[in-house]
């Protein structure tokens, strides 16, 4: 890719792309205020909707005092007096007509503030007659009419079209004023109509063929509703499922479009969104829910322009700003690119011949803008002074090989290094005396120029091998001793690879650790008399305990003490018996005495004896129920102090409030045994460590001498199983051991019988 389309591309990236993220920006927040006002107009629609359910409920509540006038079992009431009282304590009732059979108005009444020359229940001739045929309660067309003055009366007295202007309302009565000849009373007229009263009729049949017609005043539905609207130019209308308003609504009805509202009920079901609804020449959106109870729809709609106006505009704002940046940077890119890219491209091109010619033949010219040439003009100076530099640096790296050199001749390791044939790469003077070779040449290749036959044979398992990292250890008699003495080395390999050659090579170290044996086998020596001597005292004060027990009368504190001092006294004899167990198995002196052990058994026994010292600390030790008590060979004095180690140190690292699970199970070949506590954990790098001999974490280099999972993992592996750890910092850990199930006592009579199936020559029992 040429310099110009990169620069091209980054000025994009630095200018333009922001700009689009702020478009995409902008556009998200837009669908998402989007998705929020229609969310917030349903929940409008549906709780307008809900008003009028519980409006419609309350009314049907109202009727209630009909039951006690038609009920067939009651005593014989003076109904009209009942229907009188009802209806004066009702001050939604505006008009109650009791019609008869005939459909002879048999009681009549109406509240003072309808304004009307007739009953209104003479408007719902329709009503009756579908009640009576059905027998059911039912609503009719909200009803509206207007308070009209006498003038305006005297004016329809001459009109042709006095009973559609009674069934108009409000706004749509002025189409009919205007057809009156009066222009003046006309205009009065319309004046007087602006405060219509809208009525809603309700016809109740009786069993008696009597119907009730009620006619309830809807203004204060209508100013609760009203009042529920979102914003400056919001509005909540109610409607028929034709779409058509009802009237008594501050709406002109005449720039309403019913069509597109049919459209959107017929598409949308029972509840659904509006946009682009045009009412009064302007655009809205919005939501509507149909009325559960009666075939009206809550409608809350608001202008467009004030719903999303701003926001649309600011994505215009921003994308025309986008594209008018896109265009300049094409211009500046075109501007520029002859000042600064060119004299870039001969910088490159003369960097790269002093990299590959290694001096400078000519300097690079100095082009383009100011800055540019005084770039050149540095860049120039640099390369001199790096070919300059590079003779010096020859100098000083062979100055710093001589060093190394010296300080790896000092140390007391020998350091060899070798290809992947056994070529010798590099070594000390340490190393060379130790494997009897006069010197470094050609012609020494490793195992085959060793003349220490100790180093030979383990040089050539070490070179043989592919692991890629070996610790091992060997004893060798020191060159030119006399008498010969033997050391032990330590030899410690490591694959690298040759950066020259592109394959693996070896660093291998020799460590004498003569000193180190000799510490060791003290610092064991010293543990083995000890243990020997704790031995007879610790069992006096164990004995002498076990006899207190029984000699002095039971109480919780005596009981509690004894138990305490018992468990300190196990617990001291189980550390003695690790250190004299370890001690045999690393000599393989340890011999077997299998005996047949019941597994549940062997974990029960073991929580009972640690239970004493879990109970105080509130630590609750349990067993998991198994399948059945499979039984087992094994030596169950060695198993049980594996799983008492294993519990001992649960208990050590479980904090107050924890749990210790002991659990069994089993398979064709071994049993299986485990112990889970909800401690600390163990890292992950420490799983294995954990298991060598005098091996500790770090923060628990205070509590023991390290030997109980060296002595379980050497007792498990001579019961030829295996046990590992698997663990989590914080989790706590759990402890898992086999025993193969083919371990099994020699038979009677057969040679070397009495002795135990796995052994050391001459091994003994603790």
């Amino acid at each position: 890719m040429k310099l110009t389309t990169r620069f091209f591309i980054i000025l994009l990236m630095i200018a333009v792309v922001p700009l689009l993220l702020s478009v995409a920006w902008n556009i998200y927040q837009y669908n998402s205020s989007v998705t929020s006002y229609y969310d917030l107009h349903k929940g409008i629609a549906g709780l307008t909707a809900a008003n009028i359910d519980e409006w419609l409920a309350s009314t049907n509540r109202n009727l209630a005092f009909l039951y006690e006038v038609e009920h067939p079992l009651a005593k014989k009431v003076d109904d009209i007096k009942i229907i009188h009282q009802a209806t004066r304590i009702n001050s939604e009732i505006m008009s109650l007509s009791v019609l008869a059979p005939d459909n002879k108005e048999l009681y009549y009444l109406q509240s003072e503030k309808v304004k009307a020359d007739r009953p209104l229940a003479s408007y719902q001739n329709a009503l009756v007659k579908q009640v009576r045929e059905s027998g059911i309660i039912a609503p009719g067309d909200v009803l509206c009419l207007n308070d009209l003055s006498d003038s305006c009366k005297q004016l329809l007295e001459t009109g042709e079209k006095k009973q559609a202007f009674n069934n108009a309302c409000g706004a749509d009565k002025a189409k009919f004023c205007k057809d009156i000849k009066s222009s003046s009373g006309a205009i009065k007229c319309l004046k007087e109509h602006n405060n219509p009263r809208a009525y809603f009729p309700l016809a109740y049949p009786m069993v008696d063929g009597r119907v009730v017609v009620f006619h309830f005043s809807l203004d204060k539905l209508f100013s609760k509703l009203n009042s529920q609207k979102a914003g400056r130019t919001g509005e909540v209308i109610i409607t028929d499922r034709r779409g058509q308003p009802l009237p008594g609504q501050r709406l002109d009805r005449q720039k309403f479009d019913s069509e597109a509202l049919r459209l959107f009920f017929r598409d949308g079901g029972r509840r659904g969104t509006i946009n682009g609804f045009i009412v009064n020449g302007e655009s809205y959106a919005g939501a509507y829910c149909a009325v559960e109870n009666i075939k009206w729809a809550a409608l809350s709609i608001q202008s467009e322009d004030e719903l999303f106006g701003k926001q649309k505009k600011s994505i215009y704002v921003f994308a025309l700003f986008a594209l008018g940046t896109f265009v300049t940077t094409i211009v500046v890119v075109m501007l520029i690119s002859n000042r600064i890219i060119l004299p870039i491209n001969n910088m490159v091109n003369g960097v790269k011949k002093f990299l590959k010619e290694k001096h400078l033949d000519a300097v690079i010219p100095q082009e383009g803008w100011p800055e540019i040439k005084t770039l050149v003009g540095i860049l120039n100076r640099l390369m001199l002074e790096l070919q300059a530099y590079r003779a010096f640096q020859l100098n000083q790296i062979v100055e710093e090989k001589n060093k190394a050199q010296a300080l790896i001749d000092t140390i007391t390791d020998g350091v060899i290094l070798v290809d992947d044939r056994g070529a010798l790469i590099y070594s000390n003077q340490t190393a060379l005396k130790l494997l009897g070779i006069a010197r470094i040449s050609a012609d020494v290749v490793l195992p085959r120029s060793i003349k220490n036959e100790a180093f030979f044979a383990q040089f050539s398992a070490l070179l043989a091998s592919r692991e890629k990292f070996i610790k091992t250890e060997i004893d060798a008699p020191v060159p030119g001793s006399s008498p010969p003495i033997a050391k032990s080395y330590r030899i410690i390999t490591n694959q690298f690879l040759l950066a020259t050659l592109k394959r693996p090579g070896r660093v291998i170290i020799m460590r004498d650790i003569t000193n180190e044996k000799e510490l060791e086998k003290a610092k064991e020596d010293f543990f083995h008399m000890i243990t020997h001597d704790m031995r007879a005292p610790l069992a006096t004060i164990q004995g002498y305990v076990e006899m207190l027990m029984r000699k002095i009368p039971a109480s919780p504190n005596t009981d509690k003490y004894f138990k305490s001092m018992l468990y300190s006294s196990r617990r001291l004899r189980g550390m003695i018996d690790d250190i004299l167990n370890t001690t045999k198995l690393q000599r393989g002196t340890m011999a077997l005495q299998l005996d047949r052990i019941a597994a549940n058994d062997l974990i029960t026994r073991v929580r009972d004896n640690h239970e004493p010292v879990a109970t105080p600390k509130n630590i609750k030790m349990t067993t998991a129920p198994a399948a059945d008590n499979f039984e087992f060979y094994g030596d169950p004095t060695l198993l049980e102090r594996v799983i008492t180690n294993l519990v001992g140190n649960s208990l050590k690292f479980t904090p107050s409030g924890g749990s210790i699970t002991l659990g069994t199970a089993q398979d064709a070949e071994k049993a299986c045994f485990w112990v889970e506590d909800t401690g600390v954990g163990i890292p992950a790098d420490k799983k294995e460590m954990i298991f060598e001999k005098y091996s500790q974490m770090e923060e628990h280099k205070s509590q023991g001498f390290g030997l109980g999972l060296t002595m379980c993992k050497m007792t498990v592996e001579l019961h030829q199983g295996r046990i590992w750890v698997e663990s989590e910092v914080g989790k706590g850990s759990k402890f898992i051991f086999t025993v193969s199930k083919k371990l099994a006592p020699p038979e009677e009579g057969r040679p070397g019988a009495g002795d135990a199936a796995v052994k050391g020559a001459g091994a003994e029992k603790v």
